[in-house]
This record gives structure tokens, sequence and C-alpha cells, in this order.
């Protein structure tokens, strides 16, 4: 067959799409004709569209030489390529070439806008924008980049000149995916929709409209939707990192977890570099309880973003559960300082620093002072240092609320691990309870659940508006009330039990408590401690009580039968934790 021939069957091959079959006739054509710079050129359009940018530039970079002088077009392809592949200086040198030799080329000012930007020039990029535009005013492309250009430093001009391109270019896909995009951002969520939806329209296979859909059903809890939208744009592009890792991070949260390790293995496949795919990954393997995978992905990320707050306090948990404290701690003080608002690392160092202490407990006293020092105003770390000291501190309702805040979700099921017996303790002790009974700190509802009867009505009180959700959910409290205790009962005294299980842990001086409970009848749980005459702070930061103590303060509130019961309340750090159970009655 002539090189004619192969030529127009080669080049019919790459109008059609099929690039592995047009590049085979390329290479064919080279074989007897190798200083061919069009075949060679050709041959890195395929390159080129089949993504591998480096062996394009190779090509087109032959052409070049082959060609013996500079060529627009050859080196225009060179240029693109350059810039896909992150070289912005050497795709710029070329871009400037391409304008010597075609001063009006619009597609030149756009692409070389394209690099300056990438290079931190803003303002240079702008008019290579407005150059590609005022060279040919029905060019989407260059206006679409000038709009998108004020993304950060102007959201709103942003969006108003993207809605002057839609304006003129209502057929443009692009103009309207970036528009819905920015006003997602904006969280102008129904001219978001609006705009991914004639995205769609003017571009029925657009992978990127399908994730903006996607992603605005998920802002409205349309999880079914998002997953659809996901699947379809994974199904019009297996490349869209986006899609896939929008779909991954789905088939997680329902515990679809084979389907999601697929999805978050080939995100990575797509870009070992993808903070998200390796931190998301870690979260999945951690819920599974794979810890060593889940290790190896939280470092991978903490490689990747080392500022991210979040991946550090991630990887602290793991050191921590591995008793590895000395390197937990460092990563949780890092997570502390980048993000100092972010409560729950301030509850895992608190944590973390307890369990320290019982190794190293000079230099866990040291750490505990210098993080005093840093945030003094930190309920967490004024509490943490007290305990660790020795110290006495006074009732924190602040730290109660954010410490049980954050304890909610997990609370019932670490409580279970540490072979927590006090609600089932209370229901033998208690036996049937009639009347109003007052649940103290009833958390999530566990000693509710065993005390309430036909012949009862149960409130349930407690600081934390996360533990009365999840007490809500047990269907035995007939009120539930978010208030300090101490505060509840000085409005409150209309009852006939009050009840406290594990709660006076949080309380130290209970000489109010019990004053408040006068008259009525207490069932209550204390820790008990033999070497102070009242009560002292543990390194734990929960109070424990001298039972003579405690039973002093009920003797003088009038209350005249005392049941005392000594028993196991759960383990701790691995050791048993000893304390009473309460039951006093007034008459």
């Amino acid at each position: 067959m002539s090189y004619d021939m192969l030529l127009q069957r080669a080049l019919a091959l790459h109008d059609a799409g099929q690039l592995d079959e047009a590049e085979a006739v390329y290479r064919q054509i080279l074989e007897t004709a190798p200083e061919q710079p069009d075949v060679l050129n050709l041959l890195g359009l395929v390159a080129q569209a089949k993504g591998a940018q480096d062996e394009a530039c190779r090509l087109f970079a032959t052409a070049l030489r082959k060609k013996g002088t500079d060529d627009a077009a050859i080196c225009y392809n060179l240029a693109y390529s350059l810039r896909l592949s992150g070289k912005m200086h050497e795709a710029v040198d070329f871009l400037q070439r391409v304008l010597l030799l075609k001063p009006d080329l619009k597609e030149a000012y756009n692409e070389l806008g394209l690099a300056l930007w990438d290079l931190q020039q803003p303002e240079t990029a702008r008019e290579n924008w407005s150059k590609a535009s005022a060279l040919d005013p029905s060019y989407a492309a260059a206006r679409i980049n000038l709009a998108r250009s004020y993304e950060q430093e102007n959201p709103v001009r942003a969006a108003e000149e993207l809605e002057k391109v839609t304006a003129v270019f209502p057929g443009e896909a692009a103009a309207w995916y970036y528009l819905s995009r920015l006003c997602y951002l904006n969280g102008d969520y129904a001219k978001a929709w609006d705009a991914a939806i004639k995205a769609k329209e003017q571009a029925p296979a657009s992978d990127d409209a399908r994730v903006m859909l996607a992603l605005l059903s998920l802002q409205e809890k349309q999880e079914a939707n998002a997953k659809i939208y996901f699947m379809k744009a994974v199904m019009l592009n297996p490349g869209n990192i986006d899609a896939v890792l929008g779909l991954a991070n789905l088939n997680s949260r329902e515990g679809n977890f084979e389907e999601a390790e697929k999805g978050y293995l080939q995100a990575i496949e797509l870009d070992a570099e993808n903070f998200d795919a390796h931190n998301n990954y870690a979260e999945m393997l951690y819920r599974q309880n794979r810890l060593a995978e889940a290790l190896e992905e939280y470092r991978k990320a903490v490689i990747i973003n080392p500022k991210a707050a979040e991946v550090s306090n991630n990887l602290a948990l793991i050191l921590k559960d591995r008793g590895e404290y000395e390197e937990a701690l460092g990563l949780l003080f890092n997570a502390f300082i980048l993000k100092p608002n972010m409560e729950e690392t301030a509850v895992n160092l608190a944590e973390t620093l307890t369990l320290f202490y019982r190794c190293e407990p000079q230099k866990t006293v040291e750490l505990a002072e210098k993080w005093l020092e840093y945030a003094p105003d930190n309920v967490f770390a004024t509490r943490v240092c007290a305990a660790l000291k020795g110290q006495k501190s006074e009732n924190n309702q602040i730290y109660a609320q954010k410490l049980f805040d954050h304890f909610a979700d997990r609370y019932e099921l670490v409580m279970q691990n540490l072979g927590y017996t006090v609600p089932l303790a209370m229901g033998r002790i208690a036996g049937s309870l009639k009347g109003s009974v007052v649940d103290l700190g009833c958390g999530t509802g566990l000693v509710g659940k065993v005390l309430k009867n036909s012949e009862n009505t149960l409130t349930g009180v407690d600081i934390s508006a996360q533990m009365l959700k999840k007490a809500q959910e047990k269907g035995v409290y007939d009120c539930l009330a978010q208030d300090d205790i101490a505060a509840y009962l000085r409005r409150n005294g209309n009852f006939d039990w009050a009840v406290a299980a594990d709660v006076f842990g949080y309380v130290g001086d209970l000489s109010e408590m019990v004053a408040l409970c006068r008259g009525k009848n207490l069932l209550f749980s204390t820790e008990n401690a033999e070497d102070t005459e009242t009560y002292k702070m543990s390194e734990s930061g929960r109070y424990r009580h001298n039972p003579a103590y405690v039973r002093k303060l009920l003797q003088e509130n009038g209350f005249e039968k005392i049941n005392a019961e000594e028993l196991l309340l759960r383990s701790e750090n691995g050791i048993a934790v000893s304390g009473t159970i309460w039951k006093a009655e007034s008459r």
C-alpha cells in the first residue's frame, strides 16, 4: 500500500477515535519513511489524546528537529502537552514562539494564559485571555477562563462574569458547568442546580456535569440520586477521579466496604498523590479495624498534606491504640497547633496524656504544663494538667458538655469494651422504683432503660445535646432536658428519686448535690478512694470519693436508710476500677 493510502487510512482511523489502530498505521509508515515530521506530529497527537504527555512531548520535539525549522502547529501541540505535564516554563517558551509565527492565533493566547496562571502570574494571564477574546469575540474558552480567574479573590464577580458568558453562549456547556460549581461553593444551591442541569443538557455525555449534580444531591441528603450520578460519571469517564472517589465514599458510608475499597484503590491509581483518596481510604480501614493498613494510608496522607489537622489526629488515634503514646502525642500537638478549635483533638490529647502518664509520669506532666501554657483557656488542658498533678479542679460545665458531645456516638461501644457494670447493678439494687424519677446525667439512656417501668415517670437530664439525642432513641424517657444537673435540681424539686449513674466522677464536692436531694431518695455510684478524707481527682480526670465522706454527707442531710454495695465498676487502661453504688432513702 502506498504512503498516501496508508496516511489516508491512518487519518480516517484517527478521526474515528480508533487511536490504537491509527497509531499502528502511523508507525508502519515510519518504518519506511522515518524522516516524516508530519507523521511524528500525528503520532504525538495520538499520545496526547491518550494522556501520555511525556511520550507526546518526545514525538513533537522529534518532529520539530526533523522539520528543521519552527512550525506553528507542531510548536503549539508541544506547548499544549508540556502544560498538561506540568512543565509550565517550557510551555510558555513554545507558545511565545507560536505567537511570533502566528500573532493572531487565539488558541495560543488562551493556552499561554493557562500556563501563566499556573505560574502565578494572574494579571499577565488575564491579558492573554483578553487578547484571545478580542481576536475572536465568539471564542468562549478564553471568556470562561477570564471569568474563572476571579473565583478566589472575588467570587461574586466571577459568577457575574460567567453569567454573562452563558447569556452570550447559552450552548456552551463548560460555562454552565463552571457557573454551577462556583454557585455551589458560594452556597447558592438553587442557581447551582439550574446551571448543572443546563450543562448536562448541552453536553449529555459530560461526566463533570454529573459529578456536580451528585454533589448537589448530597447537599440535599439525596444519597441515592448522588450515587446514580457518580456511577454514570464513572461510566462516561473511568478516569474522573472526583466521580470515582465520590462513589467510593458513598459505598464506604453505606458499609459496602468491598466496593468502596475498589474505588479508593482506583482513585489512588489515577492519582497517587490525591490526599482525599488516601485519607478516606484510611478512615474506612480504621472503621474495619484494619489498623496496620489504616496507619499506612494515614502516613501517606500526612506526607501529602502535613497541615491537615484531621489526619494527624486520626493517625495519632491508631498509634495510641498500639501503645505508641509519645509519637501519638507529637501528632496530636501538631493537630492542635494547626487547628486549636478542633475539640476532638483536645479530647484525644487529654486521653493520650493520661495513658502516657503510666509510662512516663514526669515527662507527661511537663507536656501537660506546656499545653496549658500554650492554651490557658482550653478546658481539657486545664483539666488534664490538674488531674496529672493531683490538684483539685472546679466543676466545669463546659468541660463536661464538650467531652460528652464528642463521646456520644461511641459511648456505648466504649463502655461495653470497658466491662461497664453500673446500669445492670443499679437496676438490681433499685428494684422497681415508683413515682417520679430524675435520671441525672442520663447520657445515652443506659440506666433509664433499666429503671423504666409502668409505675414511674422518667425524666432524663444531661448537659450534652448529643447524648440526649441518643437517649431519645431509647424511647424510655417521658421527658428530656438539656441542663447542668445542679442547676436543674435547684429549679425542679418535685421528684421522688434522683439517679446518678457514673456522674459524680465529674462533680467532686458532693455537698450541694446531696443537699439539693434532701427529703427525696437517691441512687448513685461513686468511684472509691481510700487515700483522701473527702475526694481527689485521679490522673484520668475523674473524681474518686472516700466512702466515709459520702456516708457522712448522706447522714448529715437526713437520709435514714443507706445501703452501700461495693463492686467493680469497669476497667480503665486494663486496671479494674472499684466503686460503690449507693441507695439512700429519706423515709
